[in-house]
């Protein structure tokens, strides 16, 4: 039995979750980083972590427009989508803890 393809926007929006999930760990460890990046984010809205969430859904939402746009359905099953978002929500969560587990020691 084949594998049914997905919707247009499931698969489209799945692939922003995919493309978000490591932008979001990737903004974060930026802005740890780089004072300038966090005064950036700080000015911007009033707070680094509203200008981080704001950038964060607005990219899962253009993303997910321009992904189901280019019809990714035609490409992905369920099980391959699963499989893509999975590995990205934990591979940015090891990014994350990666990052903040030796500030926790320092802090302890």
């Amino acid at each position: 039995m084949r594998e049914a393809r997905m919707g247009r926007c499931t698969a489209g929006f799945g692939l922003s979750l995919v493309v978000t999930s490591f932008l979001n760990a990737l903004i974060l460890v930026a802005k740890e980083l780089n004072g300038d990046v966090m005064n950036a984010f700080k000015s911007a809205m009033g707070h680094h972590w509203v200008t981080h969430g704001a950038i964060v859904i607005g990219m899962f939402v253009v993303l997910g427009l321009i992904f189901s746009a280019a019809d990714a359905g035609e490409r992905f099953d369920h099980d391959r989508m699963l499989k893509y978002i999975l590995l990205a929500v934990v591979i940015s969560g090891i990014v994350v803890a990666g990052f903040f587990l030796p500030h926790l020691r320092a802090a302890g």
